[in-house]
Formats: structure tokens, C-alpha cells, sequence
């Protein structure tokens, strides 16, 4: 139960909590359902984020030295994230004009948010949950992998699976989950800044190599340079949160957050 003084109401934290989950699944289908090609296979661009959250969350629930009230709090907007899951499946299975190569990653997906609903308190079964949820997690990274650099090989799809922009997002997401659950695990958000910032770095550095390849008739210059003055914002939202005195800047964590869902649009 959650009675920190400073403690929103749980409805309250499960409205916050649950934006960026819809937003997810409106830009994914939006995206697909407007500007890929006819009868194209449909993988959600943001199934590797989901995953990157998925393992810095039971790391924390794992190894992070927090309250009782605190993992209630985390492990509360934690199960949320069925919602994208479960969406995310429905739409690829049954919205969707072909079957999707990600089924495996899309099933895990809605494993891995049940392990939040079903986390027991007896400790050596908690312990068992958490090593599933690892390997859950680690069958959801080979998939995607395996799908984006064996399956469909093609540089449009290193753009629209964009690995390092999907892993800043989910790098962005726990550390948004754990301002909103009230965490007081403040070197661990630095350090997750520190995550994002290399991770920025890397997209930046990533996409200005593909985008090189590729032949300029293909190239939208808007979109792109809209792209990058995105992630620019994010950058300064990540030095604000580094060089401020307050890391939990929820304001901060927002725009960052917001802004690295943004992502998929430079592949319309």
C-alpha cells in the first residue's frame, strides 16, 4: 500500500502512468497504418524499448535498496505496462495484413507484464519470478535482434528499428517510472542520465551514418532535420537533469521522454 505523505492517489499515478503506453501504441498503428507500404510486415518500433524497461526494472526490483513502500509504488505503475503489450499483440495479430516475424517478441512482451502483476512475497519464489523475467527479457532482445539484422536486412530498417534510439527511450522510460513511483534511488537516475546521454551520443552519431548511405531522393530533409533538433531537446533536457540540483525533474524527464518517442517519424 502506498502511505508516503507526498504520494499521489493510485488513480492519479495510473492515468500519468498509462500516457506513454497509449501514445506508444497510437504512433505505432498511426505510423503503419499511414505511411508503410502496402501489405508490409509490422513490428512495433518500440518492442526493444519495452524490453531495455522491462531489464532496468527488475534490476531495480532485484538489486535496488528501496522501502517497502517504494517497490509498491514502482512495481504498481510497473503493471501498466500491460497495456502496451497486450495492445501491441492484438493489433499485430489481428489488425495487421500479414503475420508478423516478432510474434515471439510480442508474447514475451506480454509475459514479461504479467511477472509485475503476479510478483509473489515469499522471497526465494520472488527471486525465481525475477530470473524468469530475465530470461523473458533476454528471448525478447535475440528475437528483435535476429529479426532487424538476419531476417529483413535493409538499411530503411535501420532507421525504423533504430536499435540505440528504441534502447534511449526505454533508458528514458524507467527513469520516468521511477520519478513518477516517488523513488528515492537518486544515484541510480544519475547514472541512468549518464546511460541516455551516451546512448543520445550514439543515436546521433548512428543515424547521420545511415542517412549518408542512403540515396538523397530518399532522404526528407524536414523530417530529418526536425529529427535532429528532437534530439537536441533531448540533450538539454539530460544536461538540465545532470547539471541541476534536482534529478528528479519531472519536467525534464517528460520532454526527454517524449521527445525519444518521437523517433519512429523520421522513417515516414
Amino acid at each position: 500500500m502506498m502511505h508516503d505523505h507526498d504520494s499521489k492517489p493510485k488513480h492519479e499515478i495510473a492515468i500519468h502512468g498509462s500516457l506513454p503506453l497509449i501514445l506508444m501504441l497510437f504512433i505505432e498503428m498511426a505510423l503503419n497504418f499511414y505511411s508503410a507500404p502496402a501489405n508490409s510486415l509490422f513490428i512495433s518500433p518500440y518492442l526493444l524499448s519495452f524490453f531495455t524497461l522491462g531489464l532496468i526494472s527488475f534490476i531495480v526490483l532485484w538489486k535496488g535498496k528501496i522501502c517497502r513502500g517504494q517497490r509498491s509504488r514502482f512495481t504498481f505503475v510497473l503493471t501498466l505496462l500491460i497495456i502496451f503489450a497486450v495492445g501491441n499483440f492484438l493489433y499485430a495479430v489481428i489488425f495487421t495484413p500479414k503475420h508478423s516475424p516478432a510474434i515471439i517478441t510480442n508474447l514475451a512482451s506480454v509475459f514479461l507484464s504479467i511477472i509485475y502483476w503476479r510478483l509473489p512475497k515469499d522471497k526465494s519464489l520472488y527471486q525465481t519470478m525475477i530470473y524468469c523475467a530475465f530470461g523473458i527479457i533476454a528471448v525478447g532482445f535475440i528475437q528483435y535482434f535476429a529479426i532487424y539484422w538476419f531476417e529483413l536486412p535493409s538499411i530503411f530498417n535501420w532507421l525504423r528499428g533504430n536499435n540505440f534510439a528504441q534502447i534511449l527511450l526505454g533508458i528514458l522510460l524507467s527513469g520516468w517510472y521511477l520519478v513518477l513511483a516517488k523513488s528515492r534511488l537518486e544515484s541510480f537516475l544519475k547514472l541512468l542520465v549518464k546511460l541516455a546521454l551516451i546512448f543520445a551520443v550514439l543515436n546521433y552519431i548512428w543515424t547521420a551514418f545511415v542517412l549518408y548511405l542512403l540515396p538523397a531522393q530518399f532522404i526528407n530533409y524536414v523530417l530529418v532535420s526536425g529529427y535532429f533538433l528532437v534530439q537536441f531537446c533531448i540533450l538539454a533536457m539530460l544536461g538540465w537533469l545532470l547539471l541541476g540540483k534536482n534529478i528528479k525533474n519531472m519536467t525534464a524527464w517528460t520532454i526527454a521522454t517524449f521527445c525519444a518517442m518521437l523517433y519512429p517519424f523520421i522513417n515516414c
